[in-house]
């Protein structure tokens, strides 16, 4: 089995009315660990990624795999919405 390294970058968001919300951005997805880290050194002081610099995360996965196999409940658009 072929594993692939996946770069993303989290971070929380503040709302005006005292929530928080995770936002997730995809990166890219690389062929090893070690490419994934130069992603990060390419990336790291660009606008956002900078104010952000603990969010990034290297996730590997195998090819071919399911990784996601309970199913998930989705939130009700409400719980997105600002009160």
């Amino acid at each position: 089995m072929t594993d692939v390294y996946m770069l993303h970058h989290e971070y929380a968001i503040n709302l005006d009315n005292g929530e928080t919300i995770e936002e997730t951005k995809f990166t890219g997805v690389y062929s090893t660990e070690a490419k994934a880290r130069e992603a990060i050194a390419e990336v790291k002081d660009q606008p956002g990624f900078r104010d952000h610099p603990d969010g990034f995360h290297i996730y590997d996965q195998t090819l071919d795999a399911t990784s996601w196999r309970e199913g998930f409940i989705r939130p009700s658009d409400d719980d997105y919405l600002p009160r």
